[in-house]
């Protein structure tokens, strides 16, 4: 059982700082940076705004999130134990206020050219989905997680795409989430790892395709907004960001699924 916790937290400890380094860069090249804030502006106004989005976007509110976490939470009981039912619970709860507390009171977004920059850093809705997904796949029994972690996958990508695509939040925004919801749930492992019941069906075969599909995408996005950049050409810079969320979140997925299992 120690050999399983030791390398539990070894690897809770490595997506920790991969996640931390990437809310972090995103925070000082988006926000921070004049390059990275005309960069996301650019995508920004290629962005068609709406106030009406489609789901999933549009089911975020305080009574859905709340009736989500009585779900999860009983689900976990069923599946897992008081501890777990706990700590789905509490987990994204807490992310998501933090989320709040850094973008309302805590971080700030400089007015480094002419442009009305109020600060979106991080995008709460991207926290709240990051979150439940996250606690979804802990909740869940073992044989279905890693199923769980690719449907939580379209899921997170749609909505990064949407948050982008209807212009209500910034490239940067999108990853500081993701990031701030893998980083909730590696915290957690470092402190207990997670302890599995039963075998994670098909759990090495997804977790490889998912970190390949999530790396040869952002390499991807990443190549489109060269060339966006040097074309100038706004909606491919706009195209490029959707692209790089949908990347970053089957990486997140995997590293939440990685987190679940607790062990090497």
């Amino acid at each position: 059982m120690t050999g399983i916790a030791t390398g539990g937290r070894r690897r809770a400890l490595w997506i920790t700082v991969f996640w931390l380094a990437i809310g972090i860069v995103s925070f000082v090249l988006g926000v921070q940076n004049e390059i990275g804030q005309r960069a996301e502006d650019i995508a920004l106004n290629a962005a068609e705004f709406t106030t009406n989005p489609p789901p999933p976007l549009n089911l975020v509110s305080p009574a859905s999130i709340a009736v989500a976490l009585l779900v999860l939470g009983i689900t976990a009981l069923f599946a897992h134990g008081v501890q777990r039912a706990i700590l789905v619970v509490l987990l994204p709860a807490a992310a998501i206020a933090t989320s709040q507390l850094l973008k309302l009171h805590l971080l700030t977004r400089p007015e480094l050219f002419e442009l009305d920059a109020p600060n979106t850093f991080p995008s709460g809705h991207m926290t709240v989905f990051t979150a439940l997904t996250a606690a979804l796949i802990w909740a869940v029994p073992a044989g279905i997680r890693a199923l769980v972690a690719v449907a939580g996958t379209v899921l997170l990508g749609v909505v990064s795409w949407q948050l982008l695509a209807y212009g209500w939040h910034r490239p940067s925004d999108v990853f500081g989430a993701l990031a701030l919801g893998v980083v909730a749930f590696a915290l957690a492992g470092l402190a207990r790892p997670a302890r599995v019941r039963g075998a994670v069906v098909l759990g090495s075969t997804i977790s490889i395709g998912l970190a390949l599909v999530g790396w040869i995408v952002v390499f991807g996005a990443l190549i489109l907004a060269g060339v966006a950049a040097l074309r100038g050409n706004a909606d491919l810079m706009l195209t490029a960001a959707e692209f790089g969320g949908v990347g970053a979140s089957a990486l997140a997925s995997r590293a939440l699924l990685l987190l679940s299992a607790g062990r090497d």
